[in-house]
């Protein structure tokens, strides 16, 4: 009261100019406003981005694996998708992670469409340096749409870009990982038919015993920027102090974030259940912590245009080494109450 007691006078009185009292009235606003809210109305969306260990010839060769005709959309259950898991084995093991039991490639049964099916994760892990139940996981689904006829559906944002961002964030975290925490890196399947590979994920953590998962980040459709340019971002409910994390994360990045879906114009995003809407929805229905880095649905998604030329490689390697700075932070993300 005493502070906008004293401005208010400041602000009646007759002596002082007005370019003294639009400073008096800017020192209100951010008093009466979060940081998190001064600083990025005051950051422009449109800085440039020069990411800084991100590796953006890596990252395009894999969505130009991922995402070729050869590989044919990925479907689930399909020789695109065989292919796919050859591939993430392969580059997992060229990181140096390590099994999550005898082999990266995970199988697990699901219903769809009146008959039993398998769908198969690539799982693999960082351990700690010292021996620790602490986890985190990061999960990128690598299905899509297949072929129908000879349109490939190839699936270059969704979600080459996001299994992308996961080996760079890999490789990153294998070279600085830290003394007690592992990393869990997995690239889901059947996703596209309705989350299944994620909800077998979870059902084998939760069956597990020791494992105290803090928080799983899931990376779906990062290469796309919206406009302004922004990574849209899920689940800051779930993370104490969020607000003043988002800022910081937005500065070091040059990047703006927006929050919560549901809030933008246009009736077709309000339509869509974006806490239902990919791998994160799992852990959510399991009261595990998750944070979801995407974009919203651009005019190549799930189209046969979805392709590398039609992705933003800066602001995906940008978008990736934010999700490192994220995931990586040592302090207590996770919110208690």
């Amino acid at each position: 009261m005493a502070l906008m007691f004293n401005l208010g006078s400041l602000l009646n009185s007759s002596s002082n100019s007005p370019a003294i009292k639009t400073s008096i009235i800017s020192l209100l606003t951010c008093t009466l406003l979060s940081l998190t809210a001064c600083s990025n109305t005051s950051m422009s969306c449109n800085l440039p981005l020069a990411p800084q260990w991100a590796n953006i010839e890596e990252m395009t060769q894999d969505i130009t694996v991922l995402s070729s005709v050869e590989f044919a959309g990925r479907k689930t259950n399909t020789q695109g998708s065989l292919l796919s898991q050859s591939y993430i084995s392969q580059r997992f093991a060229e990181i140096g992670l390590v099994p999550w039991g005898q082999d990266y490639r995970v199988p697990f049964e699901y219903d769809y469409q009146f008959s039993s099916r398998q769908g198969i994760n690539v799982i693999g892990i960082i351990p700690s340096k010292i021996s620790s139940n602490k986890w985190r996981v990061i999960t990128a689904h690598y299905d899509h749409l297949g072929q129908q006829g000879s349109k490939v559906f190839h699936g270059a944002d969704d979600n080459a870009s996001g299994v992308a961002g996961l080996l760079a964030i890999a490789k990153h975290w294998h070279l600085h990982r830290p003394k007690d925490v592992n990393l869990m890196l997995v690239a889901t399947d059947a996703e596209e038919q309705g989350l299944y590979g994620s909800y077998a994920l979870v059902k084998q953590l939760t069956e597990t015993k020791n494992m105290q998962i803090e928080l799983a980040m899931n990376l779906d459709m990062i290469g796309h920027p919206s406009r302004p340019r922004a990574i849209y971002i899920e689940g800051e409910q779930n993370f104490v102090h969020f607000a003043q994390i988002k800022d910081q994360l937005s500065q070091k990045h040059s990047l703006c974030i927006r929050l919560s879906y549901a809030k933008l114009a246009g009736s077709g995003i309000q339509r869509m259940n974006w806490l239902k809407a990919s791998d994160h929805y799992p852990f959510h229905k399991a009261g595990i912590a998750w944070i979801y880095f995407g974009v919203p649905p651009h005019s190549q998604y799930h189209t046969t245009d979805d392709t590398i030329d039609t992705l933003d490689l800066n602001f995906l390697a940008s978008v990736t080494e934010m999700a490192y700075s994220f995931i990586s932070q040592q302090n207590s993300l996770i919110a208690t109450d």
